[in-house]
Parts: structure tokens; C-alpha cells; sequence
């Protein structure tokens, strides 16, 4: 349940950020600043007296979880900004298979055969996506998108192993840290109240709930479920986009997207089966 509400909540982030309408770095110090002091007011509200003993308990993991999502910002933002929103969620959708790849580097667990397969018919999929990056020059964005999944599957690799610490105050410390390194480079125009309005919403509101939800999700549900929920993104983001301000994906990006998607689908469906025999 957390899971999925951190995905539906965070399917038209990408949206409020088409209609924020602002440049990177402005982009990155209003929504980093707002949604970390955003997050943290929010623990502090919960915890009260035991505010501080959260945010000692993260340790070093939680430091390295602060990087991986100030990277994470980045990296989302400036994919945003050189490609479509459907091209970013679909190379996004690629990350329980990058976490898969992950477990088996860094935790020795065993990567079975099907998922193997999975992987190779996603990286089929990827490259139809991508490839049309490389006619038309938005292969920046489309690659700044295949690193957005491979930072989180890192980031989520490490929830998974620290199940027993709240790590949702190293969220709002990366929030913050994306802010501080882009603000030197920030350049902020006259806003109009719309764009205050889709900042305001989107990094008070949509950021820190979806981000603190996803981070508490891995602790409680299992990686089969979590990566079929993930999907759920991807075909609502572009679908949230293209209803409001008609961004509409090409033919690439809808083929490479359904071999994507169709095949992450099948592959938690086994596991799921799997998981249920055991």
C-alpha cells in the first residue's frame, strides 16, 4: 500500500515540472529547497523529541543515501530538460532489473536465468527508445535518464539492506544537498502565481509524500510487487503529460516502451508465482 501510493502520488511530478516552466538550476534550488524543508518539518511534527535520535540514526549509509538522491535530482531534472517525459519513464522503468544486477554485484544473490532474459529483452526495448535520441539529439536526456535508473536501483539496493532505520531524513538532506550545489548557478525570474502554484504543489506536497512513501515501501513489500507497481509510472506520467499539455511520445519511444514494459510486467508476474510456490 505504501508503494503504491508513493507511485500514484508521484505519476504527475513530471507534469508540474513541464508547467513550472523553469530553467535547471532554478528548477533544482526551488523544488530541492521546498521539498527537503518540506520533508524534514514533516518528521520533526511526527517525531517531536525523537526528531534528533531519527536523523542521527541514519549513519553513513544515510549520508551515501543523501548523495544518491541529490544525484538523483539532478539527473531527473536535466533528463526532463533534453527529452520527453515518456522517453525518461521508460528508461526509468528499467531500475528493479538494474537492482536485480546490483544485489547480485554487491549482495551475492543469485540472478536467475529468467531474469537474464528479462534484462537483455529490456535492453532491446531501451535501445529502440533510445535510438531515435540520436537522430533527432535528445540522446543527452534519454542516457541522463538510464542514469536516474541506475542511482535509485543503487538507492533502493541500500533501503532494502538497512530495512530496520527510517531513512527518510537522508531523502530530505539529498533534497537539500541538490539545492545548495545548484543554487550558486540559479537565476530567478519574475514568477506568475500559476508557476508558484505547480512549485508549490509539486515540491511541497507531491516530492516529499511520494519520496518518503517509496522510501518506506522496500522495508515492507516484496521486489516482485514493487517492481510491477513501478510500471504504473510509467504508462501515467506520459499519459498525465499528454492530456494537459499534449506532449505526445513518438512511435520509437511507444515500442521500445511496451517491449519495456510488457516484459517487466511478465517477469514480476513469474516471480510473484514464484514467490507464492515457495
Amino acid at each position: 500500500v505504501l508503494t503504491l501510493l508513493g507511485v500514484l502520488i508521484f505519476t504527475p511530478d513530471a507534469l508540474l515540472i513541464r508547467l513550472t516552466n523553469l530553467e535547471f538550476f532554478s528548477l533544482t534550488v526551488g523544488r530541492g529547497t521546498i521539498g527537503g524543508l518540506a520533508m524534514l518539518l514533516g518528521l520533526a511534527l511526527y517525531y517531536r523529541r525523537d526528531f534528533k535520535k531519527q536523523i542521527l540514526a541514519i549513519g553513513g549509509w544515510g549520508l551515501v543515501l543523501a548523495l544518491l538522491q541529490g544525484s538523483f535530482t539532478w539527473t531527473f531534472y536535466g533528463a526532463l530538460m533534453n527529452t520527453s517525459v515518456a522517453n525518461v519513464l521508460v528508461f526509468f522503468a528499467s531500475m528493479p532489473l538494474i537492482s536485480a544486477l546490483m544485489s547480485k554485484m554487491f549482495l551475492h544473490e543469485q540472478v536467475q536465468k529468467a531474469t537474464w532474459i528479462a534484462i537483455g529483452v529490456v535492453v532491446l526495448g531501451l535501445l529502440i527508445v533510445g535510438s531515435r535520441g540520436l537522430i533527432v539529439g535528445n540522446w543527452l536526456g534519454d542516457f541522463l535518464a538510464l542514469m536516474c535508473a541506475v542511482i535509485m536501483a543503487g538507492f533502493f539496493t541500500i533501503v532494502r539492506g538497512r530495512r530496520t532505520v527510517n531513512l527518510i531524513p537522508a531523502t530530505g538532506f539529498g533534497l537539500l544537498l541538490a539545492a545548495l550545489v545548484a543554487s550558486p548557478f540559479a537565476i530567478f525570474p519574475e514568477m506568475s502565481s500559476s508557476q508558484w502554484v505547480y512549485l508549490i504543489i509539486g515540491a511541497g506536497f507531491v516530492l516529499p509524500v511520494a519520496l518518503g512513501l517509496l522510501t518506506l515501501g522496500p522495508r515492507y513489500i516484496p521486489a516482485p510487487e514493487a517492481a510491477m507497481l513501478s510500471l504504473l509510472e510509467t504508462v501515467l506520467g506520459p499519459l498525465w503529460v499528454w492530456l494537459v499539455i499534449s506532449e505526445q511520445p513518438d512511435a520509437n519511444t511507444i515500442i521500445g516502451g511496451a517491449i519495456v514494459v510488457g516484459t517487466l510486467f511478465l517477469h514480476a508476474l513469474w516471480r510473484m508465482r514464484q514467490a507464492n510456490a515457495a
